[in-house]
């Protein structure tokens, strides 16, 4: 009787020793070192900044697309790829000016590109404006708005005589052009206003209608009624400029991208999920969340009750907190904003809280679907040619995957132990298996 008292723990400690030794050995936690490769590939010049509307966007969603594929992601609604419409700031193949005529229509004087002035990104309703003192209808120390033909240009001096900035496109802004000017030139075109020149400027852009592509997969769950949960980022930046200066992009956000594609790996490690998890990669955020936006309105009623986790910008500085963004309207006591927070306690990660519609979380928000967006809020180098994968820490990717794996293994897998605790499981049974079988050798030979 004693030895089968001895024999039924050891049973299951051998049980649990081999269930558990199958999800330590097996379960492939996130590659930072991978992910910074992936961010490097992405953003390197062969994408030119994977402006929404251009071939290399396209590129970067095949890319994308054929991922999915090579980890046997199902499609989503029978196609990797949703379709939808947008306007994109297309290049002209000319060569951009602003310059200064007299009165008698003599050019008196004529700027550099990237020197003295530079294209902003907001919109390109018309390339060219010439105006003269009197269309001015607004005037300040470093910049004046022009209005010409009920359209409105802007000329401003952006923040530390810098033009490397560059905003989204907005196609339904107010303004026709927007340009940035160094401080000189500024106050040099008021001069030449007050003179009575007229300044031309001609920025080789133009708004063009195109079909745009969101890459959408999942991973079957075991109960698929279930409420999916969302895995995101986009993909999307802000392309090149005229003088082929590249907006690589590369932590905003080559960084969420290649992280959602590392989570892949890592969940089709663990095993089949409870629920479904979509596995999202969203274009035109660039031009005010477009992508997400046209994934949310399709598919609200299949996401409702689900959770939506938007990865953007991952990988500064390790003394950057980890950003919990979510909507506009919610608070540090929203459901599932306290969740998260309270994974990133229990891991000691350093974080904030970040209340604003400005990233992929925005239109689940607005249809009362969970939703946050998780980012090291770094905007040193963002939207300028600086945002290099050279400046990526992946230490900061490791802590972001410290608290979303849990919240995977949390929502997707029901909080299975051995996905949690697989290796203190597998110590602990380990050490059982030696103890019950020291005490059962003792019994047979005593």
């Amino acid at each position: 009787m004693r030895k089968f008292m001895l024999i039924l723990p050891l049973t299951i400690f051998c049980i649990i020793c081999s269930l558990s030794f199958q999800y330590y050995y097996f379960i492939h936690p996130l590659n930072s070192s991978k992910v910074k490769n992936t961010i490097s590939y992405l953003s390197s010049d062969n994408f030119k900044g994977r402006l929404t509307g251009t071939l290399e966007n396209y590129e970067t969603a095949a890319f994308i697309k054929h991922y999915f594929k090579l980890e046997n992601l199902s499609s989503y609604n029978k196609d990797y790829f949703q379709s939808f419409n947008v306007i994109y700031p297309e290049k002209i193949d000319a060569a951009p000016y602003l310059i200064v005529k007299d009165k008698n229509g003599f050019i008196v004087k004529q700027y550099k590109y990237a020197a003295d002035y530079k294209e902003d990104m907001l919109n390109f309703k018309n390339s060219s404006v010439s105006f003269k003192k009197d269309d001015v209808i607004s005037l300040s120390k470093n910049s004046f708005q022009v209005q010409t033909s009920n359209q409105y240009f802007l000329f401003y001096t952006p923040k530390n005589d810098n033009l490397d900035f560059r905003s989204s496109f907005i196609s339904n802004s107010r303004g026709s052009m927007y340009i940035m000017i160094k401080e000189q030139t500024a106050k040099e075109i008021k001069n030449y206003l007050n003179l009575g020149c007229e300044i031309s400027c001609f920025i080789p852009f133009h708004n063009k209608l195109t079909s745009a592509y969101n890459v959408i997969g999942y991973i079957k769950g075991k109960n698929p009624a279930l409420p999916p949960l969302v895995l995101s980022a986009h993909f999307d930046h802000l392309g090149s400029d005229l003088s082929d200066t590249v907006y690589s992009g590369a932590l905003d956000n080559a960084s969420g991208t290649s992280f959602l594609l590392g989570l892949i790996k890592y969940i089709n490690s663990i095993g089949k999920p409870e629920r479904n998890i979509v596995i999202a990669a969203f274009n035109a955020e660039e031009f005010g969340c477009l992508g997400s936006k046209n994934f949310a309105q399709q598919y609200k009623d299949t996401l409702r009750g689900g959770k939506v986790i938007n990865f953007d910008m991952l990988g500064s500085d390790k003394n950057v907190p980890l950003s919990i963004m979510a909507g506009k309207w919610d608070s540090k006591n929203s459901p599932f904003v306290k969740e998260i927070a309270q994974l990133c306690t229990n891991s000691k990660v350093n974080f904030k809280y970040t209340f604003e519609n400005s990233s992929d979380h925005q239109y689940f928000r607005a249809y009362n679907i969970d939703a946050l967006t998780l980012s090291d809020a770094d905007t040193s180098k963002i939207h300028t040619p600086m945002d290099k994968s050279q400046y990526i820490n992946t230490k900061s990717i490791d802590r972001c995957f410290n608290v979303v794996s849990k919240e995977i293994d949390s929502y997707a897998f029901n909080n299975n132990p051995f996905i949690l605790y697989s290796k203190y499981l597998l110590a602990i049974s380990f050490c059982g298996i030696l103890i019950m079988v020291n005490l059962y050798l003792h019994q047979f030979y005593k």
